[in-house]
């Protein structure tokens, strides 16, 4: 794992490398804690069993450049539960990854990074309508302090190679309308107003054979921003977490002192932690997974809470957040093929029955 926090860095990174990766990715909770979204936004998707046939080489394949793989998965929960999902690729020529500023564009979804009246802004204009009758209109806005010349410096490792993860806005101020039309319920009307997340991801080769679990996450206290990982590496592990001011300028505070515990399996076999601590001579924090918005057989989401104890300062904190599981690994085991694509919808393809059908869809939520 490569570190860095750099918005001048926040632009399209991977090349035609088969088995290259990236992504953008967003998550908020509302100031009420009733609403979350994550909205990831790829280029060569690496959860695509087509993109995976090929770098095998499966037959039927198609090229193996990250280009052809592009794709955009939006999830909103209410409560706990989600409301609206979609995953879909799409085309090569459906698709735009621009520069000077960041754009991107999947499908309808567009997605602009840029600097405006001195703050660091991104800006998501998301449309669909899926095969079920299901459809969402939405525009989010992400702003938070732009970085000054006394930001801290957050590198770490060789950014030039492996995995690199760049935490663009480790906490921005959300505001946003989204709007969910389904043929179930009346049209529902979300006035959002809360706290999230930003960042990129880039990889030249796949996932799997840099490392062999991660968990990672971040959660927004009054005091602070947490951002950890542990990452489980073929030749390694790294644990690490930090405590952030609040304008991402300045760094409070850091945790080498990482534990996974209280593990236990899911449905698919998946095994992984409820409950992570972190501690240094100063702090210590204790993240305890609390509900489980996304249960797969090789990736979790999860509604965390987070409680935060500085004794000196005589500071104890609570906050809820997102944080994630993944087990690489099993992305490429052919016996979950079948269960990506119950999810993911291929543009270029006539949707499944699964897809078309309300009741049935949402079994795969």
């Amino acid at each position: 794992m490569n570190l860095l926090s750099d918005y001048k860095e926040d632009v399209s990174k991977v090349k035609t490398k088969p088995g290259g990766y990236e992504w953008w990715y967003f998550d908020a909770t509302d100031d009420n804690e009733v609403y979350q979204f994550v909205i990831i936004f790829y280029r060569g998707n690496p959860f695509s069993p087509r993109y995976h046939r090929k770098l095998a080489g499966e037959k039927p394949a198609r090229e193996a450049r990250p280009q052809q793989y592009p794709a955009i998965s939006i999830a909103i929960y209410k409560e706990y539960q989600p409301i609206y999902y979609s995953f879909t690729e799409f085309e090569e020529e459906d698709c735009r990854f621009g520069d000077s500023p960041l754009q991107v564009q999947v499908g309808e979804h567009r997605l602009r990074g840029e600097v405006r009246d001195g703050q660091l802004c991104y800006t998501l204009n998301l449309k669909e309508r899926l095969p079920c009758g299901d459809r969402m209109v939405a525009i989010i806005e992400y702003r938070s302090p732009l970085p000054s010349q006394a930001a801290f410096d957050f590198s770490e490792g060789d950014a030039s190679a492996g995995h690199i993860w760049n935490l663009v806005q480790p906490r921005a101020e959300v505001r946003g309308s989204i709007r969910l039309f389904t043929l179930a319920n009346p049209p529902e009307a979300i006035h959002f107003s809360g706290t999230g997340y930003h960042d990129h991801n880039t990889g030249e080769e796949p996932m799997s054979d840099e490392f062999r679990e991660w968990y990672w996450g971040r959660f927004h206290f009054d005091s602070a921003t947490l951002v950890y990982y542990v990452m489980r590496r073929k030749e390694q592990d790294q644990y690490h977490g930090w405590l952030i001011s609040p304008d991402n300028r300045d760094l409070l505070g850091d945790y080498k002192d990482i534990r996974i515990e209280d593990t236990s399996y899911n449905v698919f076999g998946l095994n992984s932690a409820r409950k992570i601590t972190l501690g240094n001579d100063q702090s210590h924090v204790t993240i305890q997974q609390s509900h489980i918005l996304d249960n797969g057989p090789f990736y979790q989401r999860f509604s965390s809470d987070a409680f935060l104890n500085i004794p000196h300062r005589d500071i104890m904190q609570a906050s809820q957040g997102i944080s994630e599981y993944i087990h690489p690994a099993r992305i490429h085991w052919k016996l979950f093929r079948p269960l990506i694509n119950l999810r993911l919808r291929y543009a270029d393809k006539q949707p499944s029955l699964v897809q078309r059908t309300k009741a049935l869809y949402r079994l795969t939520w």
